[in-house]
């Protein structure tokens, strides 16, 4: 969005529905000023005064895709700090469009080469809760040193494969028994 003031809160929400709606169901290329105009009844003008180009829109909607999660009270405790870590991702992948998002950034980008970083900047987003856990875990010794990339990718790569890529629900249970494997391998004595 442009410096200066932001759009009133209604049509942000407007803009950002509509946006939504048109990324999921057409694509990215569908999120144009006019579309959006037809669509939400918001001023063309006013569109392109705070998103000039389509890319801002979308990195907009991905920072509020990302930004807007709740983030998990942690108790300083690694098993439970990891299953709330996890279990917040869980409710994402459960209560928002996870997975159609990711595949319509996925198609974006294979037609914009320019936009390739957009996925992974989307998946990083939604994972920056475990990060913090782990890193936190590290931290306080309850888990192994190791590349914080790596252990996040190992925790909530099989999650993310089960529910993005094959399109299966995932429970509770699962996060449950992904928070289990993770500490197995990377926990330390403390953590047993």
């Amino acid at each position: 969005m442009t410096e200066g003031r932001g759009p009133r809160s209604e049509t942000l929400e407007t803009v950002f529905t509509w946006a939504f709606r048109l990324l999921i169901a057409e694509g990215a290329h569908a999120i144009t000023a006019h579309r959006l105009h037809q669509e939400s009844g918001v001023a063309r003008t006013t569109i392109y005064r705070h998103w000039p180009e389509p890319a801002d829109l979308l990195a907009a909607m991905l920072e509020r895709a990302t930004g807007d999660q709740d983030t998990p009270d942690f108790v300083g405790e690694v098993r439970a700090d990891l299953t709330s870590a996890v279990g917040s991702l869980v409710f994402r992948f459960n209560e928002r469009p996870v997975r159609p998002l990711f595949g319509a950034l996925v198609e974006h980008s294979r037609r914009d080469p320019g936009a390739d970083d957009l996925g992974a900047t989307y998946i990083s987003g939604i994972l920056r809760p475990i990060r913090r856990a782990v890193a936190d875990g590290i931290e306080r010794g309850d888990l192994h040193p190791g590349d914080i990339d790596d252990l996040v990718d190992e925790l909530a790569g099989p999650l993310l494969v089960r529910h993005v890529l094959l399109g299966r629900t995932v429970r509770d249970g699962d996060t449950t028994a992904a928070v289990d494997s993770f500490l197995e391998r990377y926990g330390t004595e403390r953590t047993g």
